[in-house]
């Protein structure tokens, strides 16, 4: 197990834009390089601002996306503290940043141009003025003391920068404060679900979800673990929960289709994967590969071959692309041999 899969295993379910799940969850993500994106522009610049919620507080851990013009994710971070967040080495272009807490988004389009630039983006206040940190919609949360949020943030931040053993050493701290913290439960069942202990996850995510039954984020995790047991349809039912508390999470449609997978309800997954791609921000390959499964299972060869093809061409060296090679011709010698 890698620190890189580790980290993208937490980052598919710890944001509901896009791309959070797309560059992490084992596999890098091709991004486009900027200087094909923006070949007319050779300076770099900065884009840099501030998240605040309605009554002019910072937001503390507030994800943020650079995308380019057509939605692609350029680059990625986090708010600090005080609600400050910057991109260095920007080509010239033409922009829009991304802010996204929760099932809160907010976006808005800047420029890079011959300066750098300052953004200014508000987010609906949705947590009482406690002076604890994030951004919870969960009233269970606000009781969480604050040196519990304080050791889990320092653990989300060691995730982040690729620092396992002390992103666990903060979060055992967290839960030692806190032992019925609803997200730092969930967070160390994501980690158990990377070393393969859906046991142990599940465990933790019920203990989550018991302390906290509007912690989206829990729900979601459990269907992912619950999928890894083949208990499909106990997956389906902790998704859609999940999914009616964060509508905006397009990861549980792409759980879903796995869940209706294993079930042999392909019509079903096929709808509920392109719900998927429908609604995510970008392009993430392993929809592709999975609408190929489903495709192949329903004999419509052709269009199998279609999502092969995009699923290559997007992520060629991918956890999935050996396989994927594979299906490619043993699809294109059957529907030869058809003719």
């Amino acid at each position: 197990m890698t620190k890189h899969r580790v980290i993208g295993i937490v980052f598919i379910f710890l944001s509901s834009s896009f791309y959070l799940a797309a560059q992490k969850m084992g596999v890098d993500p091709q991004q486009p390089p900027l200087a094909a994106l923006h070949s007319h522009g050779t300076e770099n610049r900065s884009i840099s601002g501030t998240v605040r919620d309605t009554n002019n507080n910072p937001l503390t851990d507030v994800r943020v996306e650079l995308t380019d013009w057509n939605g692609s994710v350029v680059n990625a971070t986090y708010t600090n503290r005080a609600g400050g967040f910057e991109f260095s080495s920007v080509s010239e272009g033409r922009y829009m940043i991304v802010a996204t807490s929760g099932i809160q988004q907010v976006s808005e389009h800047v420029e890079a141009g011959a300066f750098s630039n300052m953004v200014s983006l508000r987010l609906p206040a949705n947590k009482p003025e406690d002076g604890l940190g994030g951004n919870s919609v969960s009233v269970a949360q606000y009781r969480v003391p604050a040196k519990a949020r304080d050791e889990f943030n320092k653990a989300h931040e060691g995730l982040e920068k690729g620092k396992l053993e002390d992103a666990n050493r903060h979060l055992a701290k967290a839960l030692e404060i806190d032992p019925d913290y609803a997200d730092a439960l969930t967070l160390r069942a994501i980690l158990e679900l990377d070393k393969k202990q859906p046991e142990a996850a599940i465990a933790d995510l019920d203990k989550a979800i018991k302390a906290d039954a509007n912690c989206a984020l829990a729900y979601m995790v459990m269907g992912s673990a619950l999928n890894m047991e083949s208990k499909y349809d106990e997956a389906i039912h902790a998704l859609e929960r999940g999914e009616t508390l964060a509508p905006n999470y397009w990861q549980a449609h792409f759980e879903i289709g796995k869940s209706y997978i294993g079930k042999g309800d392909y019509q079903a997954a096929l709808t509920q994967l392109d719900r998927a791609q429908s609604m995510a921000n970008a392009e993430y390959p392993p929809i592709y590969f999975l609408r190929a499964r489903v495709l192949l299972a329903m004999k419509q060869y052709s269009e199998a071959m279609t999502a092969l093809q995009a699923y290559l061409q997007k992520e060629p060296q991918g956890a999935n692309s050996e396989k994927a090679r594979e299906m490619l011709e043993q699809t294109q010698a059957l529907v030869a041999k058809a003719k």
